[in-house]
């Protein structure tokens, strides 16, 4: 299993305006790039797109200048967008798009522009607008602007790994059809790093769910959740759900177990080793890490999907239960 890659904006791993900034810069390189330091006195619309992509240029010295000298409106409108994927600010970005497709016929394209082509633009506009719509859980939106993305521009398709994130959408919505009629078999006999047997149904002991962690020692996203994963230990027993770790390492389990416990001080929670066929990674379809799942004393699946994912938190709370 590797590490997943999933996108929940403010918490997780990888972080799609990063990609998105890096993507389009990635391929926003055009001449007057390539030499930006060898001369300074070029003209205000050059000096402009200059500053657009480059910090060490003064993005509010070229504005003024470019406004003083009369550079069309439609290029200042160009050079600001990618001022602002440059710098990250994807809250301008957002409320510009519009801007710069209502002035995308009097812009100027070639391989020494800013855009090979108008519909290059237009690639460019519905791939950031995707990223919008998967920030706004707008799964909708978001295929119509990926597929726009792809038949206008598939560079900017793949540069901003829409492809993925479509990919995993519909694996998402094929593991919820799945799992809505699952249920665990509670009476699984499951080991702890202790060495202690019972069936899933002692580990949840009455309590009115029980929250699983999938982890292994090489994971390094799981690795960098312990600290979350501890946090739940200690807050959600109180409020009646039973918080475990489950350890999938296939070599040398126990003592990577043990290790990981100590490292981490994850004292207060059952700390499980799955069993070597993997019964609950495959019925639960977990082909990625790090891997959360709520299942209830019936053995109903409550939620599956990623420990940061708020849809465990919408799970939760119809328990009556705050993360």
């Amino acid at each position: 299993m590797q590490g997943a890659v999933w996108v929940v904006f403010g918490t997780m791993t990888i972080n799609l305006r990063s990609c998105l900034v890096a993507g389009a810069l990635s391929l926003l390189v055009p001449a007057w790039a390539q030499d930006a330091h060898d001369h300074y006195d070029h003209s205000a619309k050059d000096h402009l797109y200059e500053a657009a992509r480059d910090p060490e240029v003064s993005w509010e010295e070229a504005y003024a200048r470019a406004v003083k000298e009369g550079v069309a409106k439609a290029f200042i409108i160009e050079a600001q967008t990618i001022n602002y994927l440059s710098t990250g600010n994807m809250a301008e970005l957002y409320k510009h798009l519009g801007e710069l497709e209502a002035v995308s016929g009097e812009l100027e394209y070639g391989m020494d522009k800013a855009f090979h082509s108008e519909r290059q633009l237009v690639g460019l506009v519905a791939s950031i607008r995707a990223i919008q719509a998967y920030e706004a859980t707008d799964m909708p939106e978001f295929e119509t602007q990926a597929a726009k993305s792809f038949i206008n521009a598939p560079e900017y398709t793949q540069a901003f790994g829409l492809i993925q994130l479509m990919t995993e959408v519909r694996q998402k919505e094929v593991q919820e059809a799945a799992m809505a009629d699952l249920r665990i078999p509670m009476d699984l006999v499951i080991a702890s790093a202790d060495g202690e047997e019972k069936p899933l149904s002692q580990w949840l002991s009455g309590n009115k769910a029980m929250l699983i962690d999938f982890w292994a020692s090489w994971c390094g996203p799981c690795m960098q959740l312990m600290p979350e994963l501890r946090t739940k230990g200690e807050s959600l027993p109180s409020q009646g759900v039973v918080v475990a770790g489950m350890n999938t390492d296939a070599d040398d389990p126990v003592a990577k177990a043990k290790k990981t416990r100590a490292e981490h001080k994850m004292d207060l929670m059952p700390w499980l080793l799955e069993p070597e066929d993997r019964p609950l990674s495959q019925l639960l379809m977990i082909n990625s890490i790090p891997r959360m799942v709520l299942v209830g004393p019936d053995g109903k699946v409550l939620y599956n999907g990623h420990p940061m994912d708020p849809s465990l938190k919408t799970a939760l709370a119809k328990l009556d239960v705050k993360i």
